[in-house]
């Protein structure tokens, strides 16, 4: 069983059986105080506690469903399962925002006496602090195990805190004031709620769709590539996501053509080794060879180098090759082209020829350009 419990499927278990536990006991006393007490915005509150126990299912499903392993339908695993679990919290978070609200619009056109007293605003304060430990525990547990599915279910608890805060300040109002502000504060809780779903939906699709990954984690895979000795470029680097712990990086490595074939392979080979024990990755790295100790490579690339940065100082060249060319030359070569760039890749082939042609007429340049992943 300890062994179990030290797995991440385990942990993400455990921390799951914890919130249903701790939602249901929440949402079972708040369901009663609000009844007795008529307050509509302490039985959405309950309604909220209640919905987080369901999401708390949701999130050992997914867990579940994350730790099968990879199988013939699916090369990469499952462990996307885990987002689609946050996404699906995320919706019914949505959904429950938005029937607590037309209650709530309800109570503000036709509000009805409450019962309220101090035992009934302990346990709302109780509640709150309970609610705070959750979502500590939850961050803790989030950031252990790199959940975005449970690091969701912090940032619902922490929201609930506020939800329910303001339901006791509008306790303490009507018992002091008699002042019923209940219909107004269950409109402020449900778009908390509304606000939550909406933000952690949007956090959960990411991943799924495909985002970009974070730039300190592509610079620190760089740096630990540039520091082999025998590498002195890197680029067209792409990252997959299939869940935390199925990342695949692939890469373009730029080393002496000088090195003989097995030499380059084992220094690769064991750079990737290298990378997966780091950063818990699958890394493919492909060699560019590259020509060194040659004065005419070094000065057509040190000018075409030159060109670029005269059409755009944010251009850059790598994998550059001469080849024959009738009475000339080509210039092969790959161009790292930024992000909304102003200028199209014809454009950028044509003002770079032009620039060649002044000098060498009878050269050509075959240019590819790179459109950065990561």
């Amino acid at each position: 069983m300890r062994k179990f419990f030290s797995t991440r499927e385990g942990y993400g278990f455990l921390v799951g059986l914890i919130g249903i536990f701790a939602n249901l006991i929440l949402s079972g006393v708040k369901f009663f105080i609000g009844f007795f007490s008529g307050a509509i915005s302490i039985i959405a509150d309950a309604l909220n506690n209640l919905s987080d126990a369901g999401s708390s299912i949701i999130m050992l499903i997914g867990f579940k469903a994350a730790s099968r392993p990879a199988d013939f339908e699916h090369p990469f695993g499952h462990g996307r399962a885990e987002y689609l679990a946050g996404f699906f919290i995320s919706i019914t978070m949505i959904f429950a925002g938005l029937e607590f609200l037309i209650t709530s619009i309800e109570k503000i056109i036709e509000p009805e006496i409450l019962t309220v007293d101090n035992l009934t605003v302990a346990i709302l304060i109780l509640s709150v602090v309970a609610k705070i430990f959750l979502a500590l525990f939850y961050r803790h547990a989030g950031k252990k195990i790199n959940s975005e599915t449970i690091q969701t279910a912090a940032i619902d608890s922490f929201t609930d805190c506020l939800a329910t805060c303001a339901v006791i300040v509008s306790m303490i109002i009507y018992k002091n004031f008699n002042l019923n502000i209940d219909g107004i504060t269950g409109a402020f809780v449900s778009i908390l709620i509304l606000y939550g779903g909406y933000d952690t939906c949007k956090n959960i699709l990411n991943p799924l769709l495909g985002e970009k990954p974070a730039p300190e984690f592509i610079a620190e895979i760089k740096k630990t590539v540039m520091n082999t000795p025998e590498i002195f470029g890197v680029h067209d680097m792409i990252i997959h996501s299939y869940g935390a712990n199925r990342i695949f990086v692939s890469m373009h490595v730029e080393m002496s053509a000088a090195l003989k074939l097995l030499d380059a392979h084992e220094i690769v080979d064991k750079l990737e080794r290298r990378l997966q024990s780091k950063f818990n990755i699958f890394a493919t790295l492909h060699i560019d060879p590259t020509v060194t100790d040659d004065a005419e490579f070094d000065n057509l690339r040190e000018l075409a180098e030159k060109f670029l940065s005269e059409i755009d100082e944010n251009l850059s060249l790598h994998d550059f090759r001469i080849v024959p060319y009738k009475s000339g030359k080509k210039l092969i070569f790959d161009v790292a082209v930024p992000e909304n760039f102003s200028l199209t890749d014809r454009d950028i082939r044509r003002e770079f020829q032009r620039r060649l042609l002044k000098i060498f007429p009878t050269y050509r340049a075959v240019i590819h350009c790179d459109h950065q992943y990561c």
